[in-house]
């Protein structure tokens, strides 16, 4: 049978999701023949999220030329025939986040002109959170609510047969005007038992990784599956409501021997050089786990790696052990600097020592440090934006990230906004990291944005240049002109010096320049 796989990914290039490369994996296992669009390279407009970053540089560049790699506007007819040309699918599966839904619907549209009377069936967190928004347009033939592991083999049998699919566990559908849930499925508790992943789909652009001015060939994958937090701006919660509330049933871990075995054959089958563990939380494996996990992977694949991880999980022990393992970044939610808003507002477990020590720790190791940061919170003010500024310098972050929270319908952040007047849930929800979906009394879509291009300056300078930078958040010709100022003396300062502050900087002659413009432009 032959499964057409739709992927509306409006994010930036270099990333092959798990999903996908699972759900490849377990339908060819099933001698199904698979291909896959991917819309990663088309130039969205407004409902795209590529953002735009500060530009006080974060990370080192690297030479991209040759590799196409810039998003265009393009028919996504021309891009269907590119991808599937006269090959006839038997069966079109989606998989779309929830920001996703809207690109998911236009390619939806164009494949039912195309092959009209072939079943569409949907899945991931768009079909699994919000299957009315995706059901009712009557677009969509069929969703999969929650993990599709087990359901996409069990339904692609189905429909081959010639059989109804409406008794199907964790299947959504439509009858008399309505959109039916059946029943869950327990979710599957073995991982080892998986097939391994399948790159095969993907274009060969997804395999570049750019890292510390280097461009690798990078896989990805997940050591375990699952968050046992409950923050209330993500969806982990929701779904863990969804599956009775059970933490536990939905973490689940490969086995170090299962999950090495498979990262030494796709290492071996792709010629990777590198590899990007998409786990919620990596450290947060038991110490023995860990030990015997770095151990074989650096016997038997050697790769250098980059993880995500909650600082309170990043003990020294562990810290130690990613180091010998070869792990070469680690990413840290901070998220907020405000302990109220960190504590209660977000939920986040972690208290500011715990960020601090772990940053700290990492650093120390020669682990190169990240950290998410949002903007636009709820509650947000000017004194919340500087505490946020404050902790990531207190922790001695080296790549600051920020981007601008948005409310994902079906958290419990975004009824908070909602309730407090933040966010009109009428309008247009379109994610954009670089634009506020929130609107403050106090504080004015354009401060915000400028905020976020200028947060790497607050986190990297020292404290007397803040003036300077404040001041530069003014939209007027003595704010542009100081802005370009700081963004070179970022430049020549910092990114040159691996992220930190050179000790030796005459910031003598920096203030003297500085203070010249300001007075220059006021004459």
């Amino acid at each position: 049978m032959k499964i057409l796989l739709l992927w509306p990914n409006k994010e930036q290039w270099g990333s092959k999701p798990n999903s996908i490369s699972l759900l490849s994996a377990v339908l060819k296992k099933g001698g199904h023949e698979i291909r896959l669009v991917d819309t990663t390279f088309v130039d969205f407009g407004n409902l795209d999220n590529t953002a735009v970053g500060s530009r006080a540089r974060i990370f080192k560049p690297v030479d991209l030329k040759g590799f196409d790699l810039q998003k265009k506007p393009r028919a996504l007819d021309d891009l269907m025939q590119e991808s599937v040309g006269d090959w006839s699918p038997d069966l079109i599966g989606v998989s779309a986040l929830t920001d996703e839904i809207e690109i998911g619907l236009q390619l939806t549209r164009l494949c039912k002109r195309r092959f009209p009377h072939v079943p569409v069936v949907w899945g991931n967190k768009g079909a699994t959170l919000e299957p009315e928004k995706v059901m009712e347009r009557g677009e969509v033939d069929y969703g999969c609510r929650g993990e599709g592991d087990e359901f996409f083999p069990e339904f692609a049998a189905c429909v081959e047969a010639g059989g109804n699919p409406e008794n199907l566990s964790n299947l959504v559908w439509r009858s008399e005007g309505r959109t039916r849930l059946n029943p869950l499925r327990p979710p599957r508790q073995v991982l080892d038992e998986l097939p391994y992943f399948d790159y095969s789909p993907y274009d060969k652009r997804q395999f570049l990784k750019p890292f510390d001015g280097r461009l690798y060939r990078g896989g990805d994958h997940m050591i375990s599956w699952g968050c046992p937090n409950s923050c209330t701006y993500c969806t982990n919660e929701s779904l863990r409501k969804m599956y009775g509330g059970a933490a536990g049933r939905l973490l689940r871990s490969y086995g170090v021997e299962r999950i090495v075995a498979e990262l030494e054959y796709l290492a071996r089958k792709w010629d990777l050089e590198f590899f990007k563990f998409h786990d919620e939380d990596f450290c947060l494996k038991p110490l023995h786990y860990l030990q015997k996990l770095a151990e074989t992977y650096r016997a038997r694949v050697g790769l250098p790696f980059t993880i995500m991880a909650n600082a309170r999980s990043v003990t020294p022990e562990k810290a130690k052990l990613l180091q010998q393992m070869g792990c070469r970044s680690v990413s840290l939610g901070i998220e907020a600097g405000n302990d109220r808003i960190r504590r209660e507002v977000l939920q986040r477990r972690e208290s500011r020592q715990d960020i601090v020590r772990a940053v700290r720790n990492l650093n120390d190791l020669g682990i190169r440090t990240s950290a998410f940061n949002m903007l636009g919170l709820p509650f947000e003010t000017r004194e919340t934006i500087r505490e946020t500024i404050g902790l990531n310098r207190e922790a001695q972050v080296q790549y600051p990230a920020v981007n601008f929270f948005f409310p994902y319908p079906g958290t419990r952040l975004y009824e908070t906004a909602v309730q407090h007047g933040f966010y009109d849930p009428n309008q247009a929800a379109v994610y954009r990291s670089d634009e506020p979906a929130l609107k403050f009394p106090e504080l004015t879509r354009e401060e915000l944005i400028l905020y976020r291009e200028r947060f790497v300056l607050f986190v990297k300078m020292p404290e007397e240049y803040w003036s300077f930078i404040e001041r530069s958040i003014r939209t007027d010709a003595v704010g542009r002109r100081l802005a370009n100022e700081l963004y070179r003396i970022y430049d020549e300062a910092v990114f040159q010096h691996g992220g930190k502050w050179p000790a030796e900087r005459d910031t003598a002659q920096d203030f003297r320049i500085l203070r010249t413009i300001e007075k220059e432009v006021e004459r």
